[in-house]
């Protein structure tokens, strides 16, 4: 490049309109910004354990049973993969019938929605639903 063609360059860059560099100071503020709050989760984010509780959404009849839909909702800092859900219709002390199904991923502080098959009607028996146990990602 000739030193004439420099100046042509340098010239150019002073002659940049303003709306230019108001858009090149916002993006390097969303920047800065989005790496001071990944430090900042990085070093006092939230890291409880999960805290998983599972609530009835709805019992409707099937064509083989029952459908319990529930929601498994995680107030915990971390993630809860496969997390297990079991429910249980009791009679007194003694278990009539269990359900099992496993979530395959629940993000801290959000919740997912499940559901259990029952061959008996939940409505006539004590309903118990528990979180029993997840794996760490």
């Amino acid at each position: 490049m000739a030193p004439q063609d420099a100046g042509k360059d340098q010239g150019k860059l002073s002659a940049a309109p303003l709306w230019m560099w108001g858009i090149a100071v916002l993006g390097l503020v969303l920047v800065l910004g989005s790496i001071g709050f990944m430090l900042y989760e990085a070093a006092a984010g939230d890291s409880s354990p999960p805290d998983v509780t599972v609530r009835v959404d709805s019992i409707r009849p099937t064509q083989n049973g029952f459908l319990i839909e529930f929601r498994a909702i995680n107030l915990g800092g971390t993630t809860a993969q496969g997390l297990t859900v079991e429910g249980e219709l009791r009679n007194g002390t003694d278990s009539v019938e269990t359900s099992n199904t496993t979530i395959e991923y629940v993000p801290s502080h959000s919740e997912r929605a499940g559901g259990l098959f029952f061959k008996s009607d939940p409505r006539q028996y004590e309903l118990l639903l528990r979180a029993k146990g997840y794996e760490k990602p």
